[in-house]
């Protein structure tokens, strides 16, 4: 007797892992064994929730990890991840081109050989996805055989990874056979954005003589440099750096001996910085640092310094944080008080955003 499987498709905004497939009747024969495949989607500019992971290129890999488990329900225990109980152990998946076939944007996912689903009906799976792999990313290691991913800083302007992974899915069995992956956003992203403007706040149009001023320095600095990641309960566990730590240049946005940087600036337009994100034990804000300096060359007068990030405080007067699958705005306005001189006060902000936000900051904290 053939049993037939009708495949539909998730599309909520919060979704996690979810089953992948179309309209059509698949027949799923009780007596065949039954491949595993895998799909992962990406949301549009329209989706609310931009945590999740916003590109994917042809032959890039994922880690794709599979724990038996007896039940339908409920989702496999962080015991149930040992290696002993493994059904598929960190196997490697490689994306493929794009497709419309389910009629939304997707790419398949191909293993280096076919796995099948377990043969009988009563045995499930439960899976996570990450990307990218240890192989192919030094600045990510794998140090055990257990669910634990390290993530360590490399060198400056790369200093950390964009570290993808999916939530716990499932229970699946052999009539689902097709698992969709979302994956999300494990780091923190930094945006450093600087503006002029008068003593109202307004924005200074780009003729004005304060936007004689040059950025000479732009730095990011932190004391956090490394973190292990929990691919099971999706978080971080931090070391805190010893008192006498130093801080590490992690990002050099403007180079003091570089070419200075016009004004209005955004990093964002020509570089992606990428920070640990805090947890309970660990405030990486309170130990990372923005180095600011500005130059008015009309009278070659810098003003500027260091400020930690904890400095730059949102609309409630709290400290911005790093969050997971988030934007840290850090703004700077420039406020001139009279020309000529140009002299300018430094006004400091802080905003967190969504992943992909690409508005300008409406915070104002005078």
């Amino acid at each position: 007797m053939k049993k037939y499987i009708y495949h539909t498709t998730v599309m909520g905004i919060f979704g996690l892992l979810a089953l992948s497939g179309c309209n059509n009747e698949v027949a799923a024969p009780d007596t065949e064994l039954v491949p595993i495949s895998f799909n992962t989607n990406l949301p549009t500019a329209a989706v609310a929730s931009m945590t999740r992971a916003t590109t994917f290129t042809n032959g890039d890999k994922v880690g794709i990890v599979a724990a038996n488990v007896a039940t339908e329900s409920p989702l496999p225990a962080a015991s149930g991840w040992l290696t002993s109980n493994l059904y598929l152990n960190h196997e490697v998946g490689t994306i493929g081109n794009a497709t419309w076939e389910h009629g939304y944007l997707e790419y398949p996912i191909s293993l280096s050989s076919v796995k099948y689903w377990p043969f009988e009906p009563n045995k499930y799976l439960g899976f996570v996805a990450y990307s990218p792999i240890p192989s192919v990313e030094s600045r990510i290691t794998r140090p055990t055989s257990d669910m634990n991913l390290t993530v360590q800083n490399g060198t400056a302007g790369s200093f950390f990874p964009d570290l993808l992974y999916t939530n716990v899915v499932g229970n699946y069995n052999k009539s689902r056979v097709s698992v969709l992956l979302d994956f999300k956003h494990a780091m923190a992203k930094l945006v450093v954005r600087v503006i002029a403007v008068d003593q109202d706040g307004n924005v200074l149009s780009s003729g004005h003589p304060v936007n004689q001023l040059r950025i000479t320095s732009l730095i990011v600095n932190t004391k956090v440099t490394q973190g292990s990641f929990n691919l099971v309960s999706s978080q971080w566990t931090l070391a805190n750096p010893a008192g006498g730590a130093a801080s590490q240049t992690a990002y050099t946005l403007v180079s003091p001996t570089g070419t200075p940087a016009t004004i209005p600036y955004d990093n964002s337009t020509t570089s992606t910085s990428y920070l640990l994100p805090q947890t309970a034990g660990v405030n990486t804000v309170a130990l990372s640092s923005l180095v600011f300096k500005v130059k008015d060359t009309s009278i070659d007068t810098e003003v500027g310094g260091e400020y930690t990030l904890d400095q730059f405080k949102q609309l409630d007067e709290t400290p911005v944080t790093l969050e997971m699958g988030k934007t840290t705005v850090l703004l700077v306005k420039l406020q001139y008080t009279a020309i000529p001189p140009i002299t300018p006060t430094i006004k400091i902000e802080g905003q967190l955003v969504e992943w992909d936000y690409k508005g300008t900051s409406t915070v104002v904290i005078e």
